[in-house]
């Protein structure tokens, strides 16, 4: 399936030229509630989840995708104010969880399912750890989780390389990117293939739109 990334263009031109993008532990993350998506009524609840939150950021880190890149929040958000790109990746549809978004925190009887152990009890569990508050639904997550062994070190950020399982099919250019061809041209490898899109926003909508005087083109 096609989702995508949104990046600064600097390190969308680098993600391409080297083939690897940077990925996240669950404690970068903007939202505070990550992994904490159930009512933590109890204090013995709040001190277990905690705790499993903790070991997870130690073992996981995690790729961020949208499925779609009309919404300026995107854009504004995470792509250097419309100035960024977004990376258009073809990822395996078993690998790519989408997030639920709630508007309240659910009861969760996290004693009956620590008991339990069993596939329904790590499917509830699962279920938590992809739910969101709805007010971040706009940005239609998707995610793709790695082991942390499977990703390099460079400096103080974690990477994974990208191949035929993450790969970079295309670029989306925000509506105010002014990178030129010839910069597109010299980030790309030898024998790659993408397809450009430019952008702007709509006219009669608070969408952002592909540019019909500019159609998609490819790069190869």
């Amino acid at each position: 399936m096609k989702l995508y990334h949104f990046l600064s263009e600097k390190w969308a031109l680098e993600a391409l030229e080297k083939q690897f993008i940077k990925v996240s532990k669950y404690d970068d993350l903007n939202d505070p509630f990550e992994l904490l998506a159930m009512s933590l009524e109890d204090k013995v609840s709040r001190t277990v989840m905690l705790e499993n939150k903790r070991k997870i950021n130690e073992k996981l880190r995690i790729l961020c995708f949208s499925k779609s890149w009309k919404n300026p929040l995107l854009w504004g958000h995470y792509a250097d104010n419309h100035r960024g790109i977004a990376l258009e990746l073809e990822v395996p549809s078993k690998d790519a969880h989408p997030i639920t978004y709630e508007e309240d925190r659910s009861s969760l009887d996290l004693h009956a399912l620590m008991d339990k152990r069993d596939e329904a009890a790590k499917r509830e569990m699962f279920k938590m750890y992809t739910t969101k508050y709805s007010d971040w639904s706009y940005e239609e997550e998707y995610r793709v989780q790695f082991l942390r062994e499977e990703c390099f070190t460079k400096g103080e950020h974690d990477f994974v390389k990208l191949g035929n399982n993450l790969r970079v099919t295309g670029l989306v250019l925000g509506p105010l990117n002014s990178t030129s061809k010839e910069k597109l041209v010299s980030s790309l490898p030898e024998g790659k293939e993408i397809i450009v899109t430019t952008t702007r926003i709509a006219f009669q909508s608070f969408d952002v739109v592909y540019q019909k005087q500019k159609p998609p083109y490819k790069l190869s």
